[in-house]
Parts: structure tokens; C-alpha cells; sequence
């Protein structure tokens, strides 16, 4: 332990050296005054006996230059509080939180995705119930699954700033090639596959060598679990006592897909594994593939043959639940340390970044996620070209890890249980009650049971 906490200190000491700002200026035109008011009741408590700011730390895993765009904007903000940023490698940042978090060596703010409610329940994070009442915080300007996964019980231990969802783009050109009609919004499963087929049989009929549709089924958490979920599954049950994966809609689905991989609509696992989706859709040889709104939705795009024929849609509807979904397997909120001694300085911090209107449009700018506070999304559609149908079907995001849990293994399962489905070696009805075993094996280990 002290060898792991030593590590951190040293990390923490160089990166905060590194780090942009040194928040003695001042821009008091766009100086937040609840940010300020806030602060000022807690001044004596916190600031330094000199009259210097407080000093925070804030700790990510990631996006060094986007995060201190915001540390900056903060600390020119007001004068009261001075935010150091810290970077770890992903590889390395759950173990050195799990050393350093409950205690005072660790950072007083923090990023922490589907750890939230696992670092909570452990008490190592800052409930946040009573300040955000005593406060008056309007809560209902979140987005409800992403705000929902910051709860363990009635105890808040996070804001949420952004998640993921995810939509259909299609290469237009492909379907003009063929003469085929684009995707329509409504659309459901069932179109989807009649429009695949209808494609297929025309590449075939031509001598082409496109697939009609590229879903990431290599990928257990962006594809295959998004396959299920899509059509009204849920990794877990609401106790999180089973997997609930093990329904007649992901039966459809996987019954679905295997038609489409038999018929070479969709390309199978072993050309996914070899070429992924996204070089498929790039090099033109993809018509249709899932994307959720990150460097693969525009970076990637940009420069590419593609770029300007690309299209996105929302997800279909379910052909047996009738209802469109938006899962997410990703978000990220923004934590305190339980061992904080500097409580009131990172409260300003988290609510600022998650509620200020000039943090969020700056935030929007640089980030590719989408947002979980609503007032966000006008500057996010400005920013990003293909934000609209994300922003127009985010009411629906629907979280499948609906847990308190943070068992990454479960996602693990998936693709062994499932490939014999798809390569048509067993039933649908079969793999899935594989996988409902293993993954109910790794519930009950989690738990203690």
C-alpha cells in the first residue's frame, strides 16, 4: 500500500507541476456569483490563513489538454479556489484510486465512470444529498439514467456530465449505387433487415463486394451487448441477483443477425476481428454501422472518401418491444473524495463544471460524448456536425448498467457464448442460456455468495 500511495504522490507532484493556470488572474465579467456565494460562506473555514486561494487537486485518466482548457476557465473564473490538474494512464488510475481515495492523500475532485457506485458504497467518495438540498440544486436539468447512476439508494455520491448513446450511420453512396431507399426515421429492426437483405441481394446481383451491414459483433460491450439491449434487454435485474440477458427479444435479435451473417448481409465475426466495422464503413465497403458520438462519429470520418456521404439515423425500433433504445455503457461523473479536507472548494468545482452555463458551452466544444445536463446541447450541436439525432433522441438514453456493481468481467462472457450463435454451431435459446450461467456465476462470486 504505501509503496502504491508513494507512486501516486510522486505522479500527482509532477503532473500538478505541468499543469496549465496558476489562478491568480481575474476575468470578473465572468465570474459565477453562486459560485462565489457559495464560497464565501465556507471562506473561513477553508482559505488560506496568507488570504491565498484554496488549493484542489483534480484527477482524470485522459484528455490532458481538454481538461486543463476547463481547470483554466475555472481558476480565471473567481479568486477564492486554485484547481491543479492530474493525469494517471487508464491502466493505472482505478488501482492508484483505490489506494489513495477516503484518505487525504488522494485528489479532492475526481472523474470516475461506472466506479461511482462502487466507490460510494465502499465510502471512499462524498455523499452529496444534503449540500445539493441545502443549496437548492435543480437536479431535473440531468438527464434521468446518467444523474440515476450517481445514486447508491437515497445517497448521491456524483454529478454526471456526459454519456453515451449510439445510432445507425449508412454510406449513402452505397445505397445509391444499388438503388436502394435510405433508412427512415420510425424505422425497426425488421426494416433494418429487410433493408440489408435488399442491398445484399443486390451486390451480389452486381458482382459487388460490400457488406449491407457492419454491426460491431466482435465488440461485446459497443455491439453485441448493444444488439440485445437495443431491442429492451438489460444485463441485470433490477436486484442484480441475475442476468437478465436471457429473454425472447435478445432471442430476436440474435436470431436476427445470424439470418444476416448466413445470407453475407452482415459481415461475420471473423472479417470484424480482421477488419473492424469502422475501416469497413471508411474504405467503402460498409453500407451500414453503429457509431456513438466520439472520434469515430467525425474525426475519424474527416479526410475520408466518405466523409461527405455519410448519414446518421437514430436506432431502430424494437421489432417485439415496439420502443426505440439508446443504451450506454459509458459515462463519466465528477466525485469527491470522501477524505477531502477541503469539502466546500470541490463542491464549487464539480457544480460549476456541471452546471455552469459558460463551463458547459466551453465543455461542449471539446468533448464528443453527449452531454447529461439538457442546457448543454445547443452548444454541443454547434460544435459537432453530427450531434443532432444524438441530441434529438437523448431523452431516451437507457444505462444497461443499472448496478451498484463494477464487474467488467460480465462483458467478458459475452463473446464466447454467443460467436457459436452466430456462426450458427448452436441456437440462440442456447447461447444465451450459456450466458445467462456465466454471467450469474460471476454475480454470485462478486457478491459473496
Amino acid at each position: 500500500m504505501k509503496r502504491i500511495i508513494s507512486l501516486f504522490l510522486a505522479l500527482a507532484l509532477v503532473l500538478s507541476m505541468a499543469a496549465c493556470g496558476n489562478g491568480k488572474e481575474k476575468a470578473p465579467a465572468d465570474t459565477p456569483d453562486e459560485g462565489n456565494a457559495q464560497l464565501e460562506q465556507s471562506a473561513g473555514e477553508e482559505e488560506e490563513a496568507d488570504g491565498e486561494a484554496v488549493e484542489i487537486t483534480f484527477a482524470t485518466w485522459a484528455m490532458e489538454n481538454e481538461m486543463n482548457k476547463m481547470v483554466e476557465l475555472y481558476n480565471a473564473s473567481q479568486d477564492k479556489v486554485h484547481v491543479s490538474l492530474q493525469v494517471t494512464p487508464l491502466s493505472e488510475y482505478g488501482t492508484l484510486m483505490n489506494a489513495v481515495l477516503g484518505t487525504s492523500e488522494g485528489p479532492d475532485v475526481l472523474w470516475a465512470g461506472l466506479q461511482t457506485r462502487l466507490w460510494g458504497n465502499a465510502g471512499k467518495l462524498a455523499e452529496l444529498q444534503e449540500r445539493a438540498a441545502q443549496d437548492n440544486l435543480d437536479f431535473g436539468v440531468f438527464l434521468e439514467y446518467p444523474l440515476k447512476q450517481n445514486y447508491v439508494g437515497d445517497k448521491l455520491y456524483g454529478l454526471p456530465c456526459y454519456t453515451d448513446s449510439y445510432a445507425i450511420c449508412y454510406n449513402k453512396a452505397i445505397f445509391d449505387k444499388y438503388a436502394v431507399e435510405y433508412p427512415k426515421e420510425g424505422w425497426s429492426w425488421n426494416d433494418y433487415e429487410a433493408i440489408a437483405e435488399e442491398l445484399n441481394t443486390k451486390i451480389k446481383a452486381e458482382g459487388g463486394s460490400e457488406f449491407a451491414s457492419a454491426f460491431s459483433i466482435n465488440e461485446p460491450a459497443h455491439g453485441t451487448l448493444l444488439l440485445l439491449t437495443g431491442n429492451g434487454a438489460k444485463l441485470y435485474n433490477e436486484d442484480v441477483t441475475a442476468c437478465a440477458l436471457n429473454v425472447p427479444e435478445s432471442v430476436e435479435m440474435l436470431e436476427m443477425m445470424r439470418r444476416m451473417i448466413a445470407s453475407g448481409a452482415q459481415a461475420d465475426y471473423d472479417t470484424l476481428v480482421e477488419t473492424s466495422p469502422t475501416s469497413l464503413f471508411i474504405s467503402g465497403l460498409a453500407a451500414m454501422i453503429v457509431v456513438c458520438p466520439d472520434p469515430g462519429a467525425n474525426g475519424l470520418f474527416e479526410g475520408t472518401a466518405v466523409k461527405d456521404s455519410l448519414e446518421y439515423i437514430a436506432f431502430p425500433n424494437g421489432p417485439t418491444s415496439g420502443t426505440n433504445y439508446l443504451s450506454t455503457v459509458t459515462m463519466n461523473n465528477l466525485v469527491i473524495n470522501s477524505g477531502t479536507e477541503k469539502f466546500d472548494a470541490a463542491w464549487d468545482f464539480v457544480t460549476w463544471y456541471t452546471m455552469d452555463q459558460k463551463a458547459m458551452e466551453t465543455f461542449a466544444q471539446i468533448e464528443w460524448h453527449l452531454p447529461t445536463n439538457v442546457n448543454a446541447f445547443d452548444a454541443w450541436k454547434a460544435f459537432h456536425d453530427y450531434a443532432q439525432v444524438y441530441a434529438k433522441e437523448a431523452e431516451r438514453v437507457v444505462t444497461i448498467w443499472d448496478v451498484p456493481l463494477c464487474n467488467y468481467s460480465c462483458l467478458g462472457q459475452i463473446s464466447p457464448n454467443l460467436i457459436p450463435v452466430f456462426n450458427g454451431e448452436i441456437s440462440a435459446e442456447e447461447g444465451l442460456a450459456n450466458l445467462e450461467t456465466a454471467i450469474n456465476e460471476l454475480i454470485a462470486e462478486e457478491q459473496g455468495n
